[in-house]
C-alpha cells in the first residue's frame, strides 16, 4: 500500500514542517530505520539546536529540509512547498533551496571561486539575482560576518580556515534565505572564532530568521538555543527550552548528554546550600549572566 499523501499546509508561524518523516538508511533490500516518525513545526526567529550522540542522523534529517535527500516516508513542507520523496525530480526545488540554506560542517570546503566576492556572488547569482545586486550583497555580507571589504578580491584560498569558514558562511547568507542551517558551525575553531560564528547565529535571529544548529557542544546550546530537540534511539525524544532538558536528570542519563558547564556549577552549588536553587529559575545562559546573578545575590 503506498504511503497516503497529506496535504497539511504550514501555519503562519511555521518555516518547516515535518509530519511523520521516517528516514531510513542502507542497501535497498536492507534498509533500517534511523528516524521513525519525525514530527516538528519550525517557528520564525527561533534558534534551534538538535543535539544527541554520533550517529543519531542528526546531520541526515537536516538534509532533508531543503531536499538535499528525500524520504518517501512522511512529508516535509517549506512553507507551502512540499518536499515529496514519490517524485523522481524535486519540484520547486530552486524556491525550496532558497528558503532553506545550509552551511556544512566544515564549510570552507564549499569554497571553489578564485576570489572571495565570486564566491559570495555565486549564491545569489544562482537564484536569479543579477551582477550588480549580487556584488552588493557579497559586500554586504562581508561586513555581516565582519570581515574586511578588502578581502573580496583576494583569493579564498590564501585565507585562514576561519576566515573561509567565514566566507563560506557569507556566501550562503547571500542566498537570504528565511532559514539558516548550521552543521557543527563552531568545529576545530579557538574560543574566539567560537564566539563569532556565535554572533553571526544571534544577528541572524534579530534579523527575523530562522537558524537550526547541530553541535556536540552543549555550552554552545545552552546560550543559543530557545529550543532543544534531542535524537535518540531513532526518535524525537524530547524537545523543549534548554533548562527543561538539560535539568531533567533521566533524559541526560538516557541520552548520555553532556550537561553544560554553567548548569553543572549550579548543580554544585545547590549540593552545597539549597538557596542557590533560584539560580536554576533565572536560567542564565553563559558565565557573564551567571557572574551578574551571584554578584547582585540574586538567590
Amino acid at each position: 500500500m503506498k504511503n497516503k499523501m497529506i496535504t497539511k499546509k504550514l501555519n503562519n508561524y511555521s518555516v518547516i514542517t515535518c509530519d511523520n518523516l521516517t528516514i531510513s538508511v542502507g542497501p535497498k533490500k536492507q534498509k533500517s530505520i534511523l528516524i521513525d516518525k519525525f514530527n516538528f513545526s519550525f517557528g520564525k526567529s527561533k534558534i534551534y539546536a538538535i543535539v544527541g550522540s554520533s550517529g543519531v542522523g542528526k546531520t541526515t534529517l537536516v538534509n532533508h529540509f531543503n531536499g538535499l535527500k528525500r524520504s518517501k516516508q512522511g512529508q516535509i513542507f517549506v512553507k507551502d512547498y512540499l518536499i515529496d520523496g514519490h517524485k523522481r525530480k524535486l519540484r520547486n526545488y530552486k524556491k525550496i533551496r532558497k528558503n532553506v540554506g545550509l552551511v556544512f560542517q566544515f564549510a570552507e570546503y564549499q569554497i571553489f571561486k578564485d576570489t572571495v566576492e565570486k564566491d559570495i556572488m555565486y549564491g545569489p547569482i544562482n537564484y536569479y539575482v543579477n551582477k550588480q545586486k549580487a556584488k552588493q550583497l557579497a559586500s554586504k555580507y562581508m561586513y555581516l560576518v565582519r570581515l574586511d571589504r578588502n578581502l573580496l578580491k583576494v583569493n579564498p584560498f590564501d585565507l585562514s580556515h576561519g576566515q573561509q569558514r567565514l566566507v563560506a558562511i557569507a556566501g550562503i547568507l547571500s542566498i537570504e534565505s528565511d532559514v539558516v542551517i548550521f552543521d557543527e558551525p563552531c568545529a576545530g575553531l579557538d574560543p574566539a572564532g567560537q564566539k563569532h560564528i556565535n554572533n553571526i547565529i544571534i544577528d541572524l535571529k534579530k534579523q527575523g530568521k530562522t537558524v537550526i544548529i547541530i553541535t556536540h557542544n552543549m555550552d554552545n546550546v545552552l546560550e543559543l538555543a530557545d529550543e532543544v530537540l534531542v535524537l535518540h534511539k531513532q526518535k524525537l525524544y524530547a524537545s523543549g527550552n534548554p533548562y527543561s532538558i538539560f535539568t531533567n536528570q533521566q533524559l541526560l542519563k538516557d541520552t548520555e548528554l553532556a550537561t553544560p558547564h554553567i548548569i553543572d556549577l549550579i548543580n554544585k552549588l545547590v549540593n552545597k546550600n539549597k538557596v542557590y536553587l533560584s539560580l536554576l529559575k533565572a536560567q542564565p545562559r553563559n558565565i557573564n549572566q551567571l557572574a551578574k546573578l551571584l554578584k547582585k545575590g540574586g538567590y
